[in-house]
């Protein structure tokens, strides 16, 4: 753990900064594009990870999701690089207030998961602004039929969570990316 230090998220021409606490080292790949996603404030991970231990219950139980009953389904790893791309997005929708899977520098889910060194297929880019936690989070996916059936889909091994806050603390962004091996 590191002091109390700024950092600044600076992608090509736009940048995004943020005052935080304690920080810590999560693994997010080694693509030079990751860098603003390490290290990250040790609440934010602490979050993701809180976050991730829900999508991991919830998959093992099953579910239905609208007419759909989804039984129980492998957890997926977590990815380094679909958490940086998750990290960086996060922090997009949490200064912008927005909700959009446009990005930083006009980047798409498909082009920040390339950026961030990912070698297999995205399948999913879960979004959300301005919940307090991972529980409302995780709840407001589930209570939409489409979200609530990409958390379950069986093609699924790699995930990718991502939260931010904005500088100014008002705002929220979290951000699930889902992936498949690619068959090369």
């Amino acid at each position: 753990m590191h002091a109390t230090r700024s950092c600044t998220l600076a992608l090509g021409i736009s940048q995004i900064a943020c005052v935080i606490g304690e920080v810590s080292d999560y693994d997010v790949g080694e693509a030079r594009w990751c860098e603003a996603a390490t290290p990250w404030p040790t609440d934010y991970g602490e979050l993701e990870q809180a976050l991730h231990d829900r999508i991991d219950a919830l998959r093992r139980q099953g579910r239905s999701c609208g007419d759909d009953r989804h039984n129980p389904v492998a957890t997926p790893d977590l990815s380094p690089e679909l958490r940086c791309a998750a990290r960086v997005q996060a922090t997009y929708l949490a200064e912008h207030a927005d909700v959009t899977h446009d990005g930083i520098d006009d980047t798409s889910a498909l082009s920040r998961a390339a950026l961030a060194g990912y070698r297999g297929s995205l399948r999913y880019e879960l979004l959300a602004a301005d919940f307090g936690g991972p529980g409302a989070t995780l709840a407001a996916w589930l209570d939409d039929e489409d979200h609530c059936s990409a958390l379950f889909d069986r093609t699924i091994v790699d995930i990718g969570i991502g939260h931010s806050r904005s500088a100014s603390g008002d705002g929220a962004g979290w951000v699930v990316m889902l992936g498949e091996q690619r068959d090369d």
